[in-house]
């Protein structure tokens, strides 16, 4: 078939160069589609964060504990994750009725189950490390898991009655 451009006018030449794809245009979208197939797991931990939330309230024998550090301590490692989870998320302070609120996203975590436990540094007191829970990680933004670890120093030193 014979090339119509120079049959055609300048103004045509222009739109009918315009229609053609752009070698480099197919080529980056090639390389794309086939990047996005071969990561599975891997583009996801990578590009999309995994967030979750962990509330709850520190208290000394049911009294609640105001400016408390809080650091929770997150542990994930999952088949088909890049590298495992092993991160310290805070410390955030606790309000004046000893609520604090964390929200986590911390590198390379996937969607599913993590371990978290707390550890709570009282105003003018020594740390302690709690015992924790699961929480689940998921894709949403805001995240739509929430867990409740709640702490009570004074039971765990054994002070309260």
């Amino acid at each position: 078939m014979p090339n119509p451009a120079p049959l055609l006018g300048p103004r045509h030449r222009r739109n009918l160069a315009m229609k053609r794809p752009k070698p480099r245009v197919v080529g980056a979208l090639i390389i794309g589609c086939l990047g996005c197939g071969e990561g599975g797991d891997l583009a996801l931990s990578a590009g999309a964060p995994a967030t979750a939330v962990v509330r709850g309230t520190i208290v000394y024998c049911g009294i609640p504990i105001s400016a408390a550090e809080v650091v929770l301590l997150v542990q994930q490692a999952e088949s088909g994750q890049v590298r495992p989870v092993d991160a310290e998320i805070g410390p955030v302070t606790t309000d004046n009725r000893g609520q604090y609120l964390i929200e986590v996203a911390p590198p390379f975590a996937v969607p599913g189950p993590a371990l978290v436990r707390l550890r709570v540094t009282p105003p003018g007191g020594s740390l302690q490390e709690f015992p924790g829970d699961t929480v689940e990680f998921g894709l949403a933004q805001p995240a739509r898991d929430t867990l409740r670890l709640d702490a009570d120093l004074g039971k765990a030193a054994g002070n309260c009655d």
